[in-house]
C-alpha cells in the first residue's frame, strides 16, 4: 500500500504545481495587515485593495485571482475593511483604491504612479520590483520576516509609517 501525503503537504504542493498559489500567501497578507497599523493616517472604513496583474499575462492574472482567494471577500485591518478587486495594469489609473497588491509580473511604472495618484501604498513578494522603484513595499516570510521599502516610491506617493515601523524594516 502506498504512503499518503498529509493535506497540508499535498494541496500546496499541487497549487504550485498548477500555477495557482499565489505570490503573496496568507501570512505575507497577515504581515501586510500589521505593517498597514503603522501608515499614517491609518487606513478606515471601507478600503478597496486593488489587485493588479500585467494585463495580457495570463501567469499574472492566475496570480492576482490567487491573491484575491487568499484576501476572501474582506480582511480587517485595525479600523479598516479591505476589500479586493482585481484590475488589469492597463485600466489601473482609472479605478479607485486605497491599496495596491501587485501580482507576478504587474509591477510597473505605470501601476507605481497609479498608485502615487491615489496615494496608496504598492504591495509585492517582488523585491527586485522595489530596489527598481516601481514597488513601494516587498513582504517575504521565507525563513524569518522580511519588510522591505523604497524610500523614494513611499515619499512619492506621500505615505509615512511610524517611526517605531522604520526602524523594523529595511529601506532602499
Amino acid at each position: 500500500m502506498g504512503r499518503w501525503l498529509p493535506a497540508a503537504v499535498l494541496i500546496p504542493a499541487l497549487l504550485v504545481s498548477f500555477g495557482h498559489a499565489a505570490s503573496l500567501p496568507l501570512l505575507e497578507l497577515q504581515i501586510l495587515a500589521k505593517a498597514l497599523v503603522f501608515l499614517q493616517p491609518p487606513l478606515s472604513g471601507e478600503a478597496v485593495v486593488a489587485i493588479v496583474y500585467a494585463a495580457g499575462n495570463p501567469d499574472s492574472r492566475r496570480d492576482a485571482d490567487a491573491l484575491a482567494a487568499e484576501f476572501g471577500s474582506s480582511f480587517r485591518v485595525g479600523e479598516a475593511t479591505l476589500t479586493p478587486m482585481v484590475v488589469a495594469s492597463n485600466a489601473l489609473a482609472a479605478s479607485r483604491f486605497n491599496l495596491v497588491i501587485s501580482a507576478v509580473g504587474a509591477a510597473s511604472e505605470r501601476v507605481l504612479e497609479a498608485a502615487r495618484a491615489q496615494h496608496a501604498l504598492c504591495v509585492t513578494a517582488d523585491l527586485a520590483a522595489v530596489r527598481a522603484g516601481t514597488c513601494t513595499m516587498a513582504i517575504q516570510s521565507t525563513g524569518r520576516v522580511e519588510i522591505y521599502i523604497n524610500r523614494e516610491a513611499t515619499n512619492g506617493a506621500g505615505l509615512t509609517f511610524a517611526t517605531a515601523f522604520r526602524i523594523m524594516v529595511h529601506e532602499l
